[in-house]
């Protein structure tokens, strides 16, 4: 047997074994093909629904649905510099498979006990697996989970990217989002007739660091249970030694939906029979962790630790969004509003890099960013042919360093775009091309690495030149994208 036969082999054995879905995942409204197997190895019967292959036993206490999405894209970049500093020369033209994602969910023994889990084929970080859940549904107002999903904060993330209204996620999305996390959460909904009055998600999970310049949560390796000595960003497969640090993240999002649930879809993809009632919600998510961090920039001789191993310098970071959804007569409306601040600590002697102490001016004390993004798409045929345009911003604040003005751990940036999707079978099968504009005002000195969401773009710096003039520097990017998804 091949190595890949193996690997899919395994695969399939741990999605039977895996955990499970969160009570109210959309998927499970889904159609699907049923095998119904008697007892005792008795011949099994097929019930062909649609679209989605799925098994149940024949008593209802096992139930096994497999789904593959796979986006194939086209990305064309063309980058253009305005100002006295910037690159101008880097665009390309690219085929590649963006998404292969298996999803194996159900139930076992009874319906209570669901799970779900996902595997990554095409994960750069080499992480295939991207979530592991397994619920117990004990009660309208109260399911508990366990296992890594993704963190309960903001609705574009949590919206699987084979729902968005763009071939891809928002920039500002790209730089707030929480990401992946383990943990245990509670969570539930207070319905009405018709409404949904309160649904909520609350739980604790390893707050993992996301870069020692990027203070966002990360959590999709598999950390080991031993501790080591500055272990920051442990499991992100990116900076750190692999190990554990202690602190941990709280989450609580809560949601109202008062004329009838909204999906969790960036497009009103309701057939005529549906599209004439309006349905609108609005969520709020809170955030709160705190790690320790390795940045010279920002604690010169931060690498060296106590005596227990652990550095000397760490952060403390509070975010929150605020996010209101629309629909009526294939128009959605999305929005969402993003703040994060965080603060830094510091112990032991903080000596500079001259020998000397260091003093307040020469490192930031406290950084407070925000985002705001706005979708708006229809449906001009309804369930077919799509439009829509986006506004994106985000405001990184700048602060002194080193007596420098002007840094920034992320630059200012301005998204416009503009998306026509054609649905041949709803998101089971459509084709999408978007064309966005993306102007960055770059940082004297970006302190941390670099988190641009556009694969492969490192910004320049802000030129001395300008900074003396008191002018800004921009790169500016245009990018095309074409992508056709499909899902069985």
């Amino acid at each position: 047997m091949s190595k890949l036969s193996k690997l899919v082999l395994a695969a399939t054995c741990a999605g039977l074994m895996a955990a499970p879905v969160f009570a109210q995942d959309k998927d499970d409204k889904g159609n699907f093909v049923i095998e119904r197997g008697g007892q005792e190895a008795k011949p099994t019967t097929a019930t062909k629904l649609d679209k989605v292959l799925g098994w149940e036993t024949s008593d209802g206490k096992f139930k096994l649905k497999l789904e593959n999405r796979v986006q194939f894209r086209f990305t064309g970049n063309n980058e253009v510099a305005n100002g006295g500093k910037g690159s101008d020369g880097r665009d390309f033209m690219n085929f590649r498979v963006r998404r292969f994602k298996t999803t194996f969910s159900g139930h076992i023994f009874d319906k209570d006990f669901q799970y779900k889990a996902t595997i990554a084929w095409t994960n750069s970080a080499g992480q295939l697996v991207e979530s592991a859940v397994f619920t117990w549904a004990a009660h309208e107002l109260l399911n508990i989970s366990g296992g890594q999903d993704k963190t309960p904060f903001s609705w574009e993330e949590m919206t699987s990217s084979g729902r968005q209204s763009f071939v891809d996620r928002s920039v500002t999305n790209g730089y707030f989002s929480q990401g992946f996390a383990k943990g245990i959460w509670l969570g539930g909904a207070f319905k009405g007739d018709s409404a949904v009055w309160v649904k909520y998600t609350a739980g604790v999970f390893n707050g993992v660091l996301r870069g020692n310049g990027d203070f966002r949560n990360q959590d999709l390796a598999t950390t080991s249970d031993t501790f080591k000595a500055n272990a920051v960003n442990a499991g992100t497969g990116n900076t750190g030694s692999g190990g554990v640090d202690s602190d941990l993240m709280f989450t609580l999002r809560v949601e109202t939906h008062p004329l009838g649930e909204v999906a969790m879809d960036m497009v009103d993809i309701r057939g005529e029979d549906k599209f004439d009632k309006p349905l609108f919600a609005v969520g709020l998510g809170l955030l709160w962790f705190g790690s320790d961090l390795l940045n010279n920039d920002f604690r010169p001789n931060a690498t060296t630790a106590a005596a227990s191993g652990r550095s000397q310098a760490s952060q403390d970071t509070l975010a929150w969004t605020m996010d209101a959804h629309f629909r009526w007569h294939g128009l959605a409306v999305n929005i969402e509003f993003h703040w994060r601040h965080t603060e830094f600590h510091y112990q032991g002697r903080q000596v500079g890099k001259n020998g000397a102490l260091l003093r307040k001016n020469l490192r930031p004390t406290n950084l407070d960013e925000m985002g705001l993004s706005a979708d708006v798409s229809y449906f001009i045929l309804p369930k077919t042919f799509n439009v829509g345009l986006r506004y994106s911003m985000v405001n990184g604040e700048d602060f002194e360093f080193n007596n420098v003005d002007g840094n920034a751990l992320l630059p200012d940036a301005t998204e416009i775009g503009l998306v026509v999707g054609y649905y041949v079978q709803g998101h089971n099968l459509k084709l999408q091309m978007d064309i966005s504009y993306v102007d960055y005002q770059l940082a004297t000195f970006r302190t941390g690495a670099p988190r641009e969401p556009v694969a492969g773009l490192a910004l320049p710096n802000r030129s001395a030149i300008s900074r003396a003039n008191d002018n800004a520097d921009h790169l500016a990017l245009w990018q095309m994208r074409l992508q056709l998804q499909w899902i069985f």
